[in-house]
């Protein structure tokens, strides 16, 4: 699903993903070295296994699987708490994000081994500005086929 326009009036600023796609996906950029392979998010001009100053940058998928969540109940200043955050295996990285909940007023952890997709949407806001970022939906249960 897109992501809503803001009401009219509000600014909004992306952090964290290079764009949204049509299809309400963020752009999320990985670096891949050109001499070890690693992978990295965020993006880096050096790879920090190696030292090569070669990377090459790779859109990452809109689908990962939860490796770990939480819910956050003391939220720092522009995030209001509760709040899920995961992390998410996407194409070789390891990306921390704001999670949708299935219920917003009882937000839960994910389990380990759900199948998330990313979206985007709000995640915060600071001085008038509404922050928006990626974040996971999750899309089947652990381990599931879906």
């Amino acid at each position: 699903m897109p992501p809503a326009a803001a009401p009219a009036g509000t600014a909004r600023r992306l952090v964290g993903a290079d764009g949204i796609r049509p299809d309400g996906t963020p752009i999320l950029t990985i670096s891949v070295c050109r001499r070890c392979t690693a992978r990295w998010f965020p993006p880096r001009a050096v790879c920090s296994t190696c030292a090569h100053d070669r990377l090459d940058p790779v859109e990452a998928g809109a689908d990962g699987v939860a490796y770990a969540s939480t819910v956050v109940r003391i939220g720092a200043l522009g995030f209001a708490a509760p709040y899920v955050l995961t992390y998410v295996d996407v194409d070789g990285v390891r990306v921390l994000a704001h999670t949708d909940p299935a219920d917003p007023q009882h937000p839960e952890a994910l389990a380990p081994g759900t199948r998330v997709r990313f979206t985007a949407g709000p995640v915060g806001a600071a001085a008038g500005v509404d922050l928006w970022s990626y974040r996971v939906r999750p899309t089947g249960a652990p381990g599931s086929d879906r």
